[in-house]
């Protein structure tokens, strides 16, 4: 009997221990997890500071422009306008070929073509002296940057799923905040460091000034490189199936987990992405896009032309750089903290409503230095929020594998939207150039009613 009992003890004591090693083992795994989701998160930190540095040069095309003017009297600051909606239009139509790149040569070949290209195009640029060029390089910085610019985001939201606004929104912020300080140095130790402002009978920036773009264009290429190597070492691919093993997957409504079952019963990729673009959501989010974004990027292509038409000191337009970027930090801490608890109809409401009011002020503040100011603050935070919160709000709705694919095609909209604006905004300032006052009143007016 008392051998029996023994027995029994130690098969009691084998089963223990072997369950046991595998809990220990199991939090080992976890916490490997955890770690490689954090070097993830910082990748994508790194990886979004460099894509950061390209757009944040839309606050430095008064330089660029005024370069151009030196060889062709004919440009003004509105032939500068095209130059980032172009880059943001082919990024968007480029983006679903980023996804095809990376599932046929994996992420970090595709960051490196994505890289490669962008080098490329800043070298051409540094010897261009014709805008015509300037716009073709844009729409080349857009494909590159197309191909590379989800890798990261989409890798970090997957290790913490449940977390994805937030996890967007931190990064947005770390990244933001890091390009107020790169902004900073950009305009005051590379392009103007003397603050001299153009002189009032002649808006663009002399000769001693503008020259400095081209040294900035080479710490620009050594900047992506210098990034990009940082992103190779930390970048390290998730796995779906540890999400869901280690408690980080996504908690869905009954309607959602619904239309993902369905979506993951289709045959294939193509398949899904297909049953996906003939979805009224899809319909509506695209003229969402269509209508929303453009308004913003009005504001954000023009601001800097119109400080320096309505001679605000250098001073205070790199100051209002400064805040610009600030304020979009402080948007991603916002919507990081409540984009997963509110729904996202409420916050679009009142975003666009918002902005609708900014849109028909903004003319009524050119001669005022506080509110412009607070009008650009204004512009920014809401552009960077509505970020953090509609591309996660994309991700969930229609699955990680098609985001890519998804949110380069409803892009699309956001592209076009803003060429169209641009173009109309071109359109008045030119017919308006005597009073380019009435062409801003006008422009910002009939923006605030497509809204």
């Amino acid at each position: 009997m008392l051998k029996i009992n023994n027995e029994q003890l130690n098969e009691n004591y084998e089963e223990f221990e072997q369950t046991d090693k595998k809990e220990i083992e199991y939090n080992h795994r976890r916490k490997k997890y955890i770690l490689n989701g954090i070097l993830s998160i910082i990748a994508c930190i790194i990886h979004d500071f460099g894509y950061f540095s390209i757009y944040s040069q839309k606050n430095f095309i008064v330089y660029l422009i005024s370069y151009r003017h030196h060889f062709n009297n004919n440009l003004t600051f509105s032939h500068g306008y095209f130059l980032f909606p172009i880059l943001n239009l082919i990024t968007n139509i480029s983006i679903p070929l980023g996804g095809v790149l990376e599932d046929k040569i994996g992420p970090r070949k595709t960051i490196i073509v994505s890289t490669s290209l962008l080098c490329l195009s800043f070298s051409i640029l540094y010897f261009s002296k014709n805008i015509i060029i300037d716009y073709i390089l844009m729409g080349m910085n857009g494909f590159a940057i197309a191909l590379g610019i989800n890798i990261t985001r989409k890798n970090a939201c997957a290790y913490f799923m449940n977390k994805k606004a937030f996890i967007y929104g931190l990064t947005h912020l770390i990244a933001a905040l890091l390009c107020a300080l790169l902004n900073l140095f950009f305009e005051k130790v590379i392009l103007n460091p003397l603050s001299e402002s153009p002189k009032i009978e002649n808006i663009y920036y002399g000769e001693n000034i503008f020259l400095n773009y081209n040294k900035l264009i080479i710490f620009e290429i050594a900047f992506l490189i210098s990034t990009t190597l940082l992103v190779l070492l930390l970048f390290v691919k998730n796995n779906p199936k540890e999400t869901k093993k280690y408690g980080f997957e996504e908690k869905l409504t009954e309607k959602e987990s619904k239309i993902l079952s369905n979506e993951k019963n289709a045959i294939s990729k193509k398949v899904k992405l297909k049953q996906a673009l003939y979805n009224k959501r899809t319909v509506r989010m695209y003229l969402l896009l269509i209508t929303f974004f453009p308004t913003i990027n009005l504001i954000l292509n023009t601001w800097r032309p119109i400080g320096i038409y309505y001679q605000r000191n250098t001073h205070y337009l790199q100051l209002t750089t400064v805040f610009y970027s600030i304020s979009s930090s402080l948007a991603s801490v916002m919507m990081a903290l409540i984009g997963d608890k509110i729904e996202f109809k409420k916050i679009f409401i009142f975003f666009s409503l918002l902005l609708t009011i900014i849109s028909f002020f903004f003319p009524f503040t050119f001669n005022n230095d506080f509110l412009f100011i607070s009008e650009i603050l204004a512009i920014s935070f809401i552009f960077n929020g509505f970020n953090i919160v509609v591309y996660p709000h994309v991700m969930k709705v229609y699955g990680i594998e098609i985001y890519t694919e998804i949110s380069g095609i409803l892009g699309t909209a956001f592209g076009i939207g803003e060429i169209v604006c641009v173009l109309f905004a071109f359109y008045l300032e030119n017919y308006f150039s005597g009073s380019k006052n009435y062409a801003y009143h006008l422009m910002y007016f009939i923006s605030g009613c497509l809204n």
